[in-house]
């Protein structure tokens, strides 16, 4: 596959569930080991050269004006009605400034930097990232039949069988962001509004007829960001862990 050197990152939720825990911050200046979670996936994406990187604010948005300072290949945009709509609408404010091949990440994930390796060495030009289980709750399950993705929800029960656990990490080639965008104009117009996630949303709408491939990392330590519960798991379990894995290496 070809290099890409450009990310997404959406960074617009407002973190309702964690309210006083992440002190008035947006989730992906969250720390963790010191180092906002954000910040982690800038030095992980810079280092395997990612030359720009776009980065979707809403809640908070000067949080990351003032973070972006420091990072010259961080670019912030706004989806100014983040309060009224999902993630799917930040990714369309993204691609209004983005053309071509890029990965797609949310902001609010501690991951080892191996997920980014195993996405970008992947042989199909679009992919969703997996893992095994990791008990967090709140889990998005992918449904893939011979390494193609048929399904992605939070509830197993409706899937034909799971594949993996969705990691908010993604390979898209600019076909496939075209497709997103069209399911998400098809969505707002039956719909008469923009809440719609671009996972469990418009990546399903289109696998049907576009492929995309699975890739399985079932080892992967990582987190996201949701809720009291993934904030305790993340600095109890997931760092700890994370720490005695770099000390082995080391």
């Amino acid at each position: 596959m070809g290099r890409v050197d450009t990310a997404v990152i959406l960074a617009a939720g407002m973190g309702r569930r964690l309210g006083a825990l992440a002190g008035d911050l947006p989730k992906g200046l969250v720390p963790l080991g010191g180092e906002a979670l954000v910040e982690r996936s800038l030095r992980a994406l810079r280092a395997r050269g990612v030359g720009r990187i776009v980065l979707v604010a809403g809640y908070r948005a000067e949080a990351y004006y003032q973070l972006a300072r420091a990072w010259r290949e961080v670019e912030v945009i706004e989806n100014k009605e983040f309060a009224t709509t999902e993630s799917m609408a930040s990714l369309a404010c993204a691609l209004e400034v983005v053309d071509g091949d890029f990965l797609l990440l949310e902001s609010d994930l501690f991951y080892e930097p191996r997920a980014l390796d195993a996405v970008l060495e992947h042989g199909a030009p679009d992919v969703v990232l997996a893992s095994d289980p990791t008990g967090a709750t709140d889990e998005v399950w992918v449904e893939a039949e011979a390494g193609r993705v048929r399904n992605l929800s939070k509830d197993p029960r409706s899937l034909g069988a799971v594949s993996g656990e969705f990691v908010g990490i993604l390979r898209v080639s600019w076909p496939l962001a075209e497709l997103l965008r069209g399911a998400y104009g098809v969505f707002q117009r039956e719909h008469g509004h923009g809440r719609m996630a671009y996972e469990t949303g418009a990546l399903v709408a289109v696998a049907a007829r576009h492929p995309v491939g699975l890739c399985l990392v079932p080892d992967l330590l990582w987190g996201e960001l949701d809720d009291e519960g993934h904030l305790r798991r993340l600095r109890e379990e997931v760092w700890p862990a994370f720490e005695r894995g770099a000390r082995g290496r080391g």
